[in-house]
């Protein structure tokens, strides 16, 4: 199984590694980082890991994991469920925050979408 964390290097996104390192670990399974840049759908991403990636990766060697990298374009939470599927993810790690309220009445919940549209299951970090 593999494990896949949506990161977007803020502070509830590195508790989502953290957890997913600790989860990599535990399972000694491989741990696909993926990082979404919200634009256009039908945009080319760069396939060389931007600095949110970079970051990823240099906590994660940190903590002696090893990591696949995985830049995306698009719809945020779509984008992370076809990388889920794309590289064969059994569990997607993503940190959530408290929504404001507009948020919570407008459904703009990443995390909530995560949960509704993966075809996996999702652990979602507060």
């Amino acid at each position: 199984m593999k494990i896949l964390l949506a990161f977007n290097d803020t502070d509830v996104s590195n508790r989502a590694l953290d957890r997913a390192a600790q989860l990599a670990t535990l399972f000694e399974t491989k741990l696909v980082v993926a990082s979404v840049t919200p634009v256009a759908i039908g945009a080319v991403p760069d396939m060389t890991p931007g600095p949110e990636l970079q970051r990823a990766d240099a906590l994660l060697r940190a903590k002696g994991v090893e990591a696949e990298l995985v830049e995306a374009v698009g719809d945020i939470a779509l984008a992370i469920v076809e990388a889920a599927e794309r590289y064969g993810a059994g569990l997607i790690v993503i940190g959530t925050r408290e929504p404001s309220q507009v948020e919570r009445m407008l459904g703009h919940s990443v995390s909530e979408q995560v949960q509704r549209m993966a075809h996996c299951d999702v652990l979602i970090v507060h």
